[in-house]
């Protein structure tokens, strides 16, 4: 009785240190709290993507505030169910490597630690028109 006992013990231990440890991945998303702080401080821009266009801005560059670490953008909620595979492209660096699909008005952190005054913008994979809000 004693063993089964210090098994449940160390099996209930267990599972409060993994629920505590998702618990606190959940509420300190960095992307979500840095994109608060730029958007409370009234720093955002609307995205107007035109049908027929991959890129945004058409032409010339987005330069990064000081006030946010990361480029966050969301979708209109208008647009929930239209996701968007966009990339940034840096002036001097090229564009990322990846894709991010971005969907409805949840933020999504595009690109991460970029320095301030950084000259930069979107591109689309497909056309079509779509609306949303960048912080950075």
């Amino acid at each position: 009785m004693r063993t089964l006992s210090t098994r449940l013990k160390a099996i209930l231990g267990v599972l409060a240190l993994t629920t505590t440890a998702f618990v606190a991945v959940g509420v300190t998303h960095p992307g979500k709290a840095q994109a608060a702080e730029c958007i409370d401080g009234g720093n955002y821009q609307d995205v107007t993507l035109p049908s027929g266009s991959l890129r945004f801005p058409a032409s010339g560059y987005l330069k990064t505030s000081s006030r946010c670490q990361d480029i966050n953008l969301k979708g209109n909620p208008w647009y929930d169910q239209n996701v968007r595979a966009i990339k940034v492209c840096f002036k001097t660096a090229g564009c990322q490597g990846h894709w991010t699909n971005v969907r409805g008005s949840d933020w999504y952190e595009i690109a991460t630690n970029v320095k301030d005054n950084t000259e930069y913008y979107f591109k689309f994979y497909s056309y079509g028109k779509w609306y949303g809000v960048v912080a950075d």
